[in-house]
Parts: structure tokens; sequence; C-alpha cells
């Protein structure tokens, strides 16, 4: 579970996306994102989550790379091989050691945030990944 911490909804109508297995981590961030005013739609890395993802228009999507079976790592370079819009990709990993950022930015994410994070921390990554 994040830390909490006081933050500053966003300025404007801002759609994510995240892509996550467990129901316990979908609730937590999405309870997170949306009391932060972002409009949140999660996915299961199952089939058919791509083309639900592009319907959704999402500005960011955030993949948490603990998914089995390096399914987070899968979903990554799925979202950069299939869809033709480039969006930023967050990836979130409670194994945040030596090496993951580049192995994220190899599969094409665009930042990494490790857990625990403090809400703050989330927030100003989505502001620079809105860029």
């Amino acid at each position: 579970m994040p830390k909490r911490s006081a933050a500053k909804p966003p300025e404007r109508e801002f759609r994510v996306a995240v892509v996550e297995e467990i129901a316990d981590n979908i609730y937590s961030i999405k309870f997170v994102l949306q009391s932060l005013g972002y409009e949140v739609l999660s996915f299961s890395a199952s089939s058919g989550y791509l083309e639900s993802l592009l319907q959704f228009k999402p500005q960011i999507v955030i993949v948490d790379m603990m998914i089995p079976a390096e399914g987070g790592y899968r979903v990554i370079r799925e979202i950069r091989s299939r869809l033709s819009v480039k969006l930023p990709i967050l990836a979130i990993t409670a194994a945040a050691m030596k090496g993951d950022d580049g192995d994220v930015l190899k599969a094409g994410g665009t930042e990494t945030l490790a857990k625990p994070y403090a809400i703050t921390e989330l927030q100003k990554k989505l502001k620079k990944l809105d860029k």
C-alpha cells in the first residue's frame, strides 16, 4: 500500500490505465488515483486487454512488473509493438533492485516507481509523463 501524503488533484481530465493481476493491488492503486482526481480503468494482462486499453484512450499506462511469468515486461512489449500510439508507461515494482530501471527501459517502459511509494512520488511521476 502506498504511503499516505497530501497531493493536489490533476488540473485537467486525465485517464490512467492500470495493468495488474492482484485484486487488492488494483483496489489500492485505483483508490489512490481516483482520490487524486484521475479517471482510472484497470485491466488484467489476459487476452483482449490491448483492444480495451486502446478504447479507453489513457494518457498513461501503469504496469505492475510483478505480473507472473515476466508478465510486466511482456505487457510493455505488447503495448509497444501492437499499439500505434506512443503511450508513456510507468512500471511499478516491489523488486526495485539495481538494474531494474534499465530492464524496464529496454522493454519499452518510460519510468519506474518502486514500492512502497508516497502518493506524492506517484503524482510527480504521472505529471512528468504527461508532457
